[in-house]
């Protein structure tokens, strides 16, 4: 698996949504990192126009104003070229299931089809690795390994932040315990049925 993820391919996800019920909720930010090879690759970013004004709260936590979101296409024509980006690749994610779960939703609307991805949350993995750290939100996992980061709570950014935090999970699961030891490929990823 070592070899699977620092020589291979893995895309990093994070959406920035009006809120947090994915029933009532629609994204307004995607963001997605490739790293292959341990290295990051290529990127992609979007605004979504979600059809409606975005909640004060929102915009207070992500920045993003309703005058961003004009003239920005809609999660219909972003979804193909999100889906081509990730491809069959693993996902990665803070908290990924919650992303998995706006995907999925469009993905059953636009497509009607699952999003089938494995993926990996470093929100449960940096649980499992640093119990003793008093957070594990992504901003505290940026603090722990010294990732700089300039805001959170944008996807693109977030998904940056993401992707360095898990290389360092990575590098400090096989330095302090050895992958075979401690984890198995289906313990460290799900199976991506939500």
């Amino acid at each position: 698996m070592k070899d699977h993820l620092l020589d291979g391919t893995f895309v990093v996800i994070d959406v920035e949504a009006t809120g947090f019920d994915v029933n009532h909720a629609e994204v307004i930010d995607v963001g997605a990192v490739r790293v292959e090879g341990g290295m990051i690759t290529e990127t992609f970013s979007s605004l979504v126009d979600p059809g409606f004004f975005i909640p004060d709260r929102i915009r207070e936590l992500t920045g993003i104003t309703n005058a961003m979101l004009v003239g920005s296409p809609r999660i219909r024509e972003v979804l193909p070229k999100l889906m081509g980006f990730i491809g069959d690749n693993i996902v990665v994610g803070h908290n990924v299931s919650q992303d998995i779960k706006f995907i999925d939703k469009y993905t059953r609307i636009y497509r009607g089809e699952r999003f089938k991805r494995p993926y990996i949350c470093t929100l449960e993995l940096s649980r499992k690795l640093l119990p003793n750290l008093p957070g594990h939100s992504l901003k505290d996992l940026a603090d722990y390994f010294g990732v700089d980061y300039s805001r959170l709570h944008r996807a693109l950014e977030d998904a940056l932040v993401t992707a360095q935090v898990f290389l360092e999970l990575l590098k400090l699961l096989w330095s302090n315990y050895g992958i075979d030891d401690y984890f198995s490929i289906k313990r460290l990823t799900k199976t991506g049925r939500i």
